[in-house]
């Protein structure tokens, strides 16, 4: 079985990288970091290429947009390698925390199984994902309706306003954003927030993870 895995990365502790590298199969390894520790990203993966003869690649992140760039990125990671590789691996144990929980937030969205070690750095403890990714539970309407609401700027004041926008009527998104008896709307899986506004309209604003959701389904459109 051949196994990807993708590692964060920072200049100060890659004890965690080399864990999961000891303790779970491995046939390509991808470093993710800030620009500032690529060079010595680069020397690490090549020291692991040289000691295990595996191939590595190095993905740069900024700091401001962290969340988003790790999001994108290992979409991309996942469309291209996906087929070539039967596993795909999250080691969230080195580099900084921001850069961690992106990487994890990056695998609960894609359902990828993340790692990190335990409190003694010696075992590798498996984190909770979701089986399948995110946006497979969610339906092509529900995405319509974030994409619509994300390319205003994310918040529509009223119903009729995100009606004009998406091109739904009304009955069906208050049923995909409020929900109903046996559906989860999107205020209930926390894409968005919905408040009353003026005169009793219903504002909605996108949350961060329902932009994370956006982010990644736009990804994998645009390479199919």
């Amino acid at each position: 079985m051949k196994t990807l895995q993708i590692a964060t990365f920072g200049d100060d502790d890659q004890d965690g990288i080399a864990l999961g590298i000891r303790n779970f199969p491995i046939h390509q390894l991808i470093l993710i970091c800030y620009s500032n520790d690529e060079a010595k990203a680069i020397e690490y993966a090549k020291k692991m290429e040289a000691i295990i003869g595996i191939g590595s690649e190095i993905i740069l992140v900024e700091k401001e947009n962290v969340v988003k760039d790790t999001i994108e990125r290992v979409n991309e990671v996942l469309l291209k390698k996906s087929l070539e590789y039967h596993q795909i691996l999250m080691n969230v144990s080195s580099g900084d925390k921001l850069i961690s929980c992106a990487a994890l937030s990056s695998a609960f969205i894609n359902g990828i199984k993340a790692f990190a070690m335990d409190h003694n750095h010696s075992v590798p403890l498996l984190l909770p994902v979701l089986k399948f990714s995110y946006s497979e539970i969610i339906s092509d309407t529900k995405i319509k309706i974030l994409k619509s609401i994300d390319s205003i700027g994310g918040m529509v004041s009223s119903l009729e306003e995100l009606e004009q926008i998406s091109g739904y009527g009304k009955p069906l998104l208050s049923y995909h954003v409020q929900g109903g008896k046996e559906n989860k709307g999107l205020a209930d899986l926390g894409l968005v927030e919905v408040d009353k506004g003026d005169r009793g309209k219903t504002v909605i604003n996108i949350t961060t993870l329902g932009k994370l959701m956006v982010t990644s389904n736009l990804v994998n459109s645009s390479q199919h």
